[in-house]
């Protein structure tokens, strides 16, 4: 009963501890392309791959092309499967992926400002082996007096999936994006598990997925979902101001940040070395992409702070990384 007590109120102190915790608030940023220079040429075409996973991976890369959108805008426009092949057919054309002039002419005739082309491959395996159990094999009076060994058989199912696009511009005919990308996948399971592992089929998209999420950052922009402290120290507040700081982090807290940023406003302007309320208004405007503004708020907070905080730190550097990224995003988009 004693021990039953002491957790009863270890666990009542630790709820009391982490009630205190920082709120945070839900944002998005976009993050330009890994790779400007893919950026450049908007109409692309595909052709299939070579390769043992060619035609599906070639597939899958164009169906993720297709789909790179940012605020609803997409980002590429890619020639039509259908009417490639009728060009083709009707120009009697013949690809030929090794010969760079080809790939310059194929992309004129589709109208194409860049080709993708490239190889996928993937190889697979299975190492089997044995585990060893063991069983009663006779009781007495209920327990077990004489124990059995057998052993099991296991297996291990590796693949290694293997993806290398390129990417060409029509224009000059100069190689403008390669990478090669690889992925490893594995599953373990005996006879005896109920779970049977994965199959051929399932390593290999799971690995895909993977090379997939690494090419749609290298090629287009992209959301990123973050979340954002609030701030609530008192430090150069008086009474008036901290309960509009205190009343705009509720706001914050049902999702009301419009209102919540008008309160902290009114209270900026009542003690304007609050380092709580600047930052929080450094917040309202990282919200609106007003990333200059938010930086300036920012550097007010750390300036009336009497000790480095942590969490401003993180919003100066990630309002400087929002501002180069803005730059980058206006060539790219």
């Amino acid at each position: 009963m004693r021990n039953l007590l002491q957790n009863i109120i270890l666990i009542c102190f630790l709820l009391i501890i982490t009630s205190g915790c920082a709120t945070t608030i839900n944002a998005s940023r976009i993050i330009p392309a890994a790779n400007s220079e893919v950026t450049k040429y908007k109409t692309v075409a595909f052709v299939d791959f070579t390769g043992n996973q060619g035609i599906d991976a070639s597939s899958k890369l164009e169906s993720t092309v297709i789909k790179a959108e940012v605020n609803g805008k997409k980002q590429y426009e890619v020639v039509d499967r259908k009417n490639i092949d009728k060009i083709l057919q009707e120009q009697q054309f013949q690809m030929t992926i090794a010969n760079q002039d080809k790939i310059v002419d194929f992309g004129q005739l589709v109208g194409a400002e860049a080709i993708w082309y490239g190889n996928a491959q993937s190889t697979f395996d299975i190492t089997r082996t044995y585990e060893t159990r063991s069983e009663c094999a006779r009781y007495v009076d209920g327990r077990c007096t004489v124990y059995r060994e057998y052993t099991v058989p296991c297996e291990k199912r590796n693949i290694i999936v293997t993806v290398s696009p390129k990417l060409s511009s029509v224009s000059t005919g100069r190689v403008v994006y390669s990478k090669d990308f690889q992925e490893r996948e594995s599953s373990y399971s005996c006879s005896d598990s109920l779970f049977s592992g994965r199959t051929e089929n399932e390593l290999y998209v799971d690995a895909l997925n993977e090379i997939l999420y690494k090419y749609r950052i290298d090629i287009a922009p992209y959301v990123e979902n973050i979340k954002i402290e609030l701030m609530t120290k008192k430090d150069g507040t008086n009474k008036k101001s901290l309960e509009l700081l205190k009343s705009g982090v509720e706001f914050a807290k049902v999702n009301r940040m419009e209102k919540a940023c008008e309160i902290w406003n009114s209270g900026l302007k009542e003690t304007p070395a609050s380092v709580s309320l600047n930052y929080n208004m450094g917040v309202c405007n990282e919200l609106s992409s007003k990333y200059e503004k938010a930086l300036n708020y920012y550097l007010k907070a750390e300036d009336n702070s009497l000790k480095p905080i942590k969490t401003i730190s993180k919003a100066i550097d990630r309002a400087k990384e929002n501002i180069e990224n803005q730059k980058t995003l206006k060539k790219q988009m």
